[in-house]
């Protein structure tokens, strides 16, 4: 065996794809440095391509060393079936014993020979024994949750994780009427109420709207932790947290109580300052923090100082959770006015967790810690009465990022659960030919295992108790993630597998106990495995109407199935106006994406579709300036999507008036105002227009269950 089969074999065996089929169809194997280099993020000890014989000996030791997988997963009512590696001649006894969540026992025990033997490995690694895997079963009573397994085989003890699952999510596929709702980013909808961008109090007016219309759902983008000051990291998609809210949306009004003389809102300064930042052309995020954040402070200091309940109520939620922890982070944070990583060693490295708004470290500003505190528990509680008045009947639509900035609190507090050499992104495609890399630190797959995915658990529990629908941003990394190593190319990133069944017990486990449904976005390069393992655990995929467009004249739009989340478009792609003008196509090659015979194809392409929209007289000869046929196709568009059996159809409702440019231009950061770009026209004066009033309710009269 040449050493460079041995290396790929090493790979397989450690958790790695180092072999995927790229866009064109090829397979792309990865280069044997970047290979070594995510081996060693995961604790090989490997030096050199060459220097595998030691190393896939330990790997295979270490397999079969763990008598006891760390996590097991019982599906529905089924028995638990623990799997054990173990010598194939030892007859040991076994025995079985798991406390669930109640405090109840359930125990199994017998002999193992009496269980069958399957998977023998070569003995070569493991001390001249051959080992087998043995099966043992325990009963559950039907219980889900997260339950404590504690093992005893052949004399050695141990501990494991048990996930007890529904297979299938809550809110799946077929289950629940087929619904509609808008989505908003809410970064965008400024107002002379708010500021340069919405808050809260714009979200609970839009639910109004959209429920007085017969629908259901208002999805946004992440509404997570953000650095918005230094540094200054606005993507909701690199968040400071996934554990914590963005406070820059707690709707204020709604908390400045008492007479206009000890209101901040009322004042004539603040609300100078909110009409200027509302007169903005892009968001200025620093000016739009800093403005609210003064009014927090005082707001915060107010409670603190005078309002009893709201002490209590911070109080209570820092016993069930990292809060002060976290409240702690983001004041050294802006006391330092630098990232974690460039803090003094006594704070990065060596702080002990702070678990009380009481104990507060010497240093750090109390101040600040109980206004981060007070802005959680505010945010949080605004979020959370917007599920409380929509029940099972629909609510917010959240997006849950597939990772966190490199700064980031939970990098900072659980620096082991990261691969901190490694980032997150995506192999190289048609539009990203030179591949993507995200900077978002991925997640050990051995250590968040360890830990019975507990980081994971929390994620997904802070959004779902908000949430009535989450969105799993890029699904495919449940399975495995394109990791990139440091100081090499985003072409040059090796996929790292993750445990998909132990992920989705999860997520499903949550789902029911929160009563949140499921989407994943499945778009790009997607494995095989992908989709069949959504349509198995109800989780939604989704429609882009951009990517079903007609080709030719004669042809239709494709229609969604009753498994999507349907859309015009995505955050990531063009607006449906400016993808019928064709401005995305002008922009790829103002960026030298693209060259001038790839611009014209493009076009042509694009007329194309446009010809084929235009099947009906009112749209017959549009080209790409015609607002009139733009509004038609648009309109004939959103009515394909309505009338399908799709299980949720998202209006996006910028296109309703045909807003032409992008939320965010994929790949791009200072080149594009990504994430800044308010809507063209105020969210109250959308909010109040009856044409947009009158487009959705097509849209629900359209809806075969609505």
């Amino acid at each position: 065996m040449t050493a460079s089969q041995q290396l790929l074999d090493l790979a397989r065996a450690a958790g790695l794809e180092p072999s995927y089929v790229g866009y064109r169809g090829e397979a792309v194997t990865a280069s044997p440095e970047a290979l070594v280099a995510v081996l060693r993020s995961l604790g090989l000890d490997l030096a050199h391509p060459d220097d595998t014989r030691g190393a896939m000996a330990e790997t295979e030791r270490r397999r079969w060393a763990e008598l006891v997988p760390p996590v097991v997963v019982a599906w529905d009512e089924g028995a638990l079936v623990v799997p054990l590696r173990v010598p194939a001649d030892e007859d040991g006894a076994w025995e079985l014993e798991v406390t669930t969540e109640s405090g109840t026992l359930r125990r199994a025990a017998g002999r193992l020979y009496d269980l069958a033997a399957t998977d023998h490995a070569h003995p070569a690694a493991l001390g001249g024994r051959v080992h087998c895997l043995r099966s043992a079963r325990v009963e559950l009573g039907g219980e889900h949750g997260y339950h404590t397994l504690r093992w005893q085989v052949g004399g050695v003890r141990g501990e494991s994780h048990v996930i007890a699952a529904p297979t299938v999510a809550w809110g799946a596929p077929g289950s629940t009427p087929r619904r509609w709702g808008v989505f908003a980013p809410l970064y965008a909808m400024r107002s002379a109420a708010t500021g340069a961008t919405g808050d809260l109090s714009t979200v609970r007016a839009l639910f109004e709207e959209v429920r007085a219309r017969g629908g259901h759902y208002v999805g946004t983008l992440p509404l997570l932790a953000a650095f918005l000051d230094e540094p200054c990291q606005p993507s909701p998609y690199a968040p400071a947290s996934r554990l914590f809210w963005n406070e820059l949306y707690l709707s204020i009004d709604v908390d400045a109580l008492g007479s206009p003389a000890t209101d901040p809102l009322a004042r004539p300064a603040v609300q100078a300052v909110r009409t200027q930042l509302a007169a903005e052309p892009l968001v200025d995020y620093r000016a739009q923090y800093a403005w609210r954040r003064a009014i927090i402070d005082e707001l915060a200091a107010r409670d603190w100082n005078h309002g009893r309940l709201a002490r209590a109520a911070i109080e209570y939620r820092v016993r069930d959770s990292a809060l002060a922890d976290y409240a702690v982070f983001r004041a050294i944070g802006e006391q330092e006015r630098a990232p974690w990583p460039a803090w003094p060693a006594a704070w990065r490295d060596g702080l002990p967790l702070v678990t009380s708004l009481d104990e507060v470290p010497a240093g750090v500003d109390v101040a600040r810690v109980r206004s981060h505190a007070w802005a959680q528990w505010r945010t949080g509680a605004q979020l959370g009465e917007l599920k409380l008045d929509h029940g099972q009947d629909g609510g917010l639509y959240l997006d849950l990022p597939v990772g966190v900035s490199r700064d980031a609190y939970e990098v900072w507090r659980h620096r082991r659960l990261f691969l901190l050499e490694l980032s997150a992104g995506a192999p190289p495609d048609a539009l990203f030919v030179g591949g993507q890399d995200w900077g978002l630190p991925p997640l050990h797959p051995a250590a968040i295992r360890a830990t019975g995915y507990r980081y994971l658990v929390d994620c997904v529990r802070h959004h779902m108790d908000r949430a009535s629908m989450l969105r799993i941003d890029h699904v495919m990394g449940l399975h495995r993630l394109y990791c990139v190593p440091r100081g090499f190319a985003a072409t040059d990133g090796v996929y790292v597998r993750y445990r998909p069944d132990e992920i989705y017990a999860v997520l499903t486990l949550e789902s029911h106990r929160n009563q949140c449904a499921l989407a994943g976005e499945d778009l790009g390069t997607v494995p095989p495995e992908v989709r069949p393992a959504m349509r198995r655990h109800g989780v939604a995929s989704l429609f882009v109407g951009q990517f079903a467009m007609p080709g030719h004249p004669g042809e239709h739009m494709a229609v969604p199935a009753a498994e999507h989340v349907a859309s015009l478009n995505t955050h990531d792609t063009p607006t449906f106006a400016g993808f019928w003008r064709g401005a995305d196509i002008d922009d790829k090659r103002a960026l030298g994406l693209i060259d001038d015979a790839q611009v014209e194809l493009e076009r042509a392409a694009r007329a194309r579709t446009r010809a084929a929209l235009a099947g009906a007289d009112l749209l017959a000869g549009a080209d790409a300036t015609d607002e009139d046929a733009a509004h038609a196709a648009m309109t004939a568009c959103t009515q394909v999507l309505a009338a399908s059996p799709a299980h949720l159809v998202l209006v996006t409702l910028e296109d309703l008036w045909l807003e032409a440019a992008p939320q965010n231009v994929p790949g791009t950061s200072d080149e594009r105002p990504n994430w800044r770009r308010p809507w063209s026209r105020p969210a109250d004066e959308v909010l109040a227009d009856p044409l947009v009033a009158a487009a959705l309710s097509d849209v629900s009269n359209r809806r075969p269950d609505s």
